[in-house]
């Protein structure tokens, strides 16, 4: 798997024969703005050899309580992703989503560990 370097790598894609550990839980990861800089950042602290679950949102607040918006399914990320290419797609999913927020909006990633068994 690519795990996002050429092409989003969404959960739906995977083989049958391989199988996803997903049981760790979900955590939040919160950007001070919606910039190819922080998205580089944060895959770059992602250690070697992690795989992470990842789901592009808007949300009001940091409350974990909070509605969100969800901008995709389910992709992969690795340390080696490729930051342009998650920007322009998450981008695209907004403009594709004609939704118009009449607040101001927090992008963050929800996100969680996996592990992948052949």
């Amino acid at each position: 798997m690519n795990f996002s370097r050429n092409e989003i790598s969404f959960l739906r894609d995977v083989p049958s024969n391989i199988s996803i550990d997903s049981k760790s839980g979900w955590r939040y990861k919160f950007f001070n703005s919606f910039d190819i800089y922080e998205m580089n950042t944060f895959i770059k602290l992602i250690e070697d050899d992690k795989i992470y679950m990842v789901i592009p949102q808007f949300a009001k607040s940091t409350s974990l309580f909070e509605a969100r918006l969800n901008l995709s399914e389910e992709f992969f990320i690795d340390n080696r992703s490729n930051p342009r290419l998650i920007m322009d797609f998450i981008l695209n999913q907004w403009n594709d989503s004609c939704f118009e927020l009449k607040f101001k909006a927090l992008f963050c990633l929800k996100f969680k560990r996996i592990w992948v068994n052949n």
